[in-house]
């Protein structure tokens, strides 16, 4: 009785996880993200599987708050690696004879994000899993390897909800929900609900398994997240494209010189963009082609295209944002004939707004990139 009694108390070790506070689906080269929060725990398993017609229904322990963390960083604006750690302590009670677990789960992720709303990410979890009961304790180490996706979606400029979805070996899946709040552009709060259900023993094992049998692990789950470094770049420092000047040729005869007529910038127009888009609204299209229509028509002339963005998210986030704007607006021009070297390209994020960043028009009307003539 002692070794099933015991093999009923790992019901609360074998788990698998890949959460973390507000998870990302985005980040920098460089920028860091740091996670510390808590985690209630409880653990349930059939243990008419487990023991046949010994068992008694589901076997369920008494839920504990444990410690997580993790840190994530990005090795580029597409991949990023993750350390994660979580406590698997749960409280024995009377159904389970005191029955409990003191364990850990530490697993390393990389992390691929697609776009801003989704990120894949594939792992390995080592779970160890302290059994203690009955005045006896044992450690049962699982090994896991999982794949899963992310999925975040605004629902105001401050709040978010997410989803994670996660399959491994050993029949394991792994889901997880909530919102997350951000409190400033590099901290997030998050509450949700989290649910692991993988394997524990195949039928036949320990000669008293009476079928295969699985785990759940399942509780709310809250913490938070703060993000550090990144890429950072003067937005003044951006070079234009060079254009060519030809040597003037030595003249015979002298002539009188004409004054240079100097150049200016003049304002064409500005194309708009969504909240975290780096692609024009559909409404602007208008705009882009008329911008094509001057250039093409003007090749002495020179155009500097100036992105901006609303004064949501970091510094350092809206500066590669405005970048990645004006980058698409100058592709698209340049694939419809106009040259790059007509083209200078300059980056101000969040550092010249045309309005208030308090409303939401104000803050649409920041989302842009300027158009400048010089002629």
């Amino acid at each position: 009785m002692k070794k099933r009694a015991l093999l009923l108390a790992a019901v609360a070790a074998c788990v698998t996880s890949a959460a973390f506070a507000t998870p990302q689906t985005q980040w920098q080269e460089g920028q860091w993200q740091v996670d510390l929060g808590a985690w209630n725990v409880e653990a349930s398993a059939d243990s008419d599987k487990l023991v046949g017609a010994l068992g008694e229904g589901n076997v369920t322990t008494n839920d504990k708050w444990n410690l997580y963390g993790g840190v994530t960083y990005g090795i580029d604006d597409r991949w990023a690696v993750q350390y994660n750690y979580y406590g698997l302590e749960t409280k024995g009670n009377n159904s389970t004879a005191g029955l409990h677990t003191d364990g850990s789960s530490q697993e390393v992720n990389a992390l691929y994000s697609i776009n801003k709303n989704f990120a894949a990410y594939a792992g390995w979890n080592r779970i160890d899993n302290k059994i203690k009961g009955f005045g006896e304790s044992g450690s049962v180490k699982n090994n896991v390897a999982q794949i899963g996706i992310i999925a975040k979606a605004p629902l105001t400029d401050k709040l978010d909800v997410y989803g994670k979805a996660a399959i491994g070996t050993k029949n394991t899946t792994i889901w997880e929900a909530g919102l997350g709040y951000s409190i400033t552009p590099d901290l997030d709060v998050n509450a949700g609900y989290r649910y692991v259900n993988t394997k524990l023993a195949d039928k036949g094992d320990y000669d008293v398994i009476a079928d295969d049998a699985n785990i759940s692990y399942k509780g709310f789950i809250a913490g938070l997240s703060y993000r550090f470094g990144g890429d950072s770049y003067e937005a003044e420092e951006s070079t234009p494209a060079p254009v060519y000047t030809p040597q003037p040729q030595p003249q015979a005869v002298p002539v009188v010189q004409q004054a240079a007529v100097p150049r200016n910038d003049y304002y064409l127009e500005s194309v708009h963009f969504g909240f975290d888009e780096d692609q024009p609204l559909n409404t602007e299209q208008s705009k882009l082609d008329h911008f094509v229509q001057v250039a093409k028509a003007n090749p002495t002339h020179t155009f500097k295209l100036v992105g901006n963005t609303d004064a949501k998210g970091s510094n350092d986030y809206n500066s590669a944002l405005s970048q990645r704007r004006v980058d698409n607006v100058a592709a698209y021009a340049q694939s419809q004939g106009v040259p790059a070297s007509q083209l200078v390209l300059n980056y101000k994020g969040e550092n010249n707004p045309v309005s208030t960043n308090d409303t939401d028009q104000g803050r649409a009307d920041n989302r842009r990139v300027d158009i400048w003539e010089n002629k």
